[in-house]
């Protein structure tokens, strides 16, 4: 389990910081509490900002990532979890203002995939939700892609001892 810290300033309302903590092993992203700005690390957490000036931070976001994070926002929104049945984005009470799909349109389909209107009264709480989302779909998504390689060099090593493995 991931706890996240993302902290937003510089889109409509106040700065804020969005708490969520992100489950490798189930697929789910749980967004917990909407809290006000806060530049310092809560212990154990990722921090996730768009602004220059925390200089303890794991990732430094900028507009250019918003459309990738709609996208995985909305591939997290739509999907199952690990068991096939639980939703991959759940939104605690004190977080439910964070949700951005108010705040999003779909602007039709070009070559590049789906395109997305926002609104000019996105929220900071919203963006962080999208960052979180963003952050949560390509961690998901590089835990597959480790346990696939893993199985594929065990399949090798066993074709090189000469030992018997199942496709």
């Amino acid at each position: 389990m991931t706890p996240i810290q993302a902290t937003i300033l510089g889109f409509s309302g106040k700065p804020c910081s969005l708490f969520s903590a992100f489950d490798e092993s189930t697929g789910i992203l749980a967004v917990s509490v909407e809290a006000a700005y806060r530049r310092e690390r809560r212990e154990g957490c990722l921090v996730l900002t768009n602004d220059k000036t925390i200089d303890e931070r794991d990732s430094l976001l900028n507009e250019s990532k918003l459309a990738d994070s709609i996208a995985a926002f909305f591939a997290l929104e739509s999907g199952l979890a690990v068991d096939g049945k639980s939703p991959r984005l759940v939104f605690a009470e004190r977080a439910q203002r964070a949700n951005p799909k108010q705040a999003i349109e779909k602007d039709g389909v070009d070559e590049n995939g789906v395109r997305y209107r926002i609104s000019d009264a996105i929220t900071n709480a919203q963006v962080a939700c999208l960052v979180t989302a963003l952050y949560a779909f390509k961690t998901g998504g590089m835990a597959s892609k480790v346990a696939d390689m893993a199985q594929q060099l065990d399949i090798a090593i066993r074709l090189a001892e000469g030992r018997i493995f199942t496709v």
